[in-house]
């Protein structure tokens, strides 16, 4: 793809997608609580290139949205993309929920051990992947490379009693935030073609 601009289509414009990342420039972007782009971030080969470091965070707000994007992640690295985050707090994972990508331990298309992906999928280290992430409300689905691979429903029984479990059992409100914005994070990893479109 090289570091030509990447645009949407007529017909995809008509749908409201927004393009997020041209391959050339950051606007749409800056560090997570800070005012500019990290120096862990850079602009290679018409792509967000990641390394240890804060994450990438949208400058706007999202509600309801379907967002998707091309990854992919080097052996040992770690990808997670997080929504519905405030800056509140310390780190994006403090209120919003998560898809794992690579790293971590876990499974991909996993959302931090709360709910379980419907099978499990092997990523093969420095291949682009698609990835979707749709929210309507409290319903949430993950998909890899045209598949959906999970589906939860925030705020329900399961996942009440999966948070109260879980890391976040002190944050009662954690994942409750209707709106918010989009946050990329990881090592050794890179984004293209991010767009998203509110729905």
């Amino acid at each position: 793809m090289g570091a030509e601009a990447q645009r949407l289509t007529a017909y995809e414009r008509s749908q409201g997608w927004r393009l997020l990342f041209d391959g050339r420039s950051h606007d749409d972007w800056r560090g997570y609580r800070l005012n500019k782009l990290p120096d862990n971030w850079q602009i290679k080969d018409g792509a967000l290139a990641a390394e240890d470091g804060p994450g990438l965070v949208t400058e706007s707000e999202w509600g309801d949205f379907e967002l998707t994007f091309e990854w992919r992640v080097g052996e040992g690295g770690a990808v997670e993309v997080f929504f519905h985050v405030s800056e509140d707090g310390i780190s994006p994972g403090d209120t919003g929920p998560v898809m794992q990508l690579a790293g971590h331990g876990g499974s991909v298309a996993a959302n931090g051990g709360l709910n379980k992906p419907r099978r499990e999928i092997a990523i093969q280290p420095g291949v682009w992947c698609q990835a979707k992430v749709v929210v309507f409300g409290y319903q949430v689905e993950y998909w890899i490379n045209g598949e959906e691979i999970s589906t939860y429903l925030i705020d329900g029984a399961e996942w009440r009693a999966a948070v109260t479990a879980s890391v976040h059992r002190g944050n009662r409100d954690y994942g409750l935030l209707h709106t918010g914005r989009i946050v990329f994070a990881g090592h050794g990893a890179a984004f293209r073609l991010i767009k998203a479109r509110s729905i």
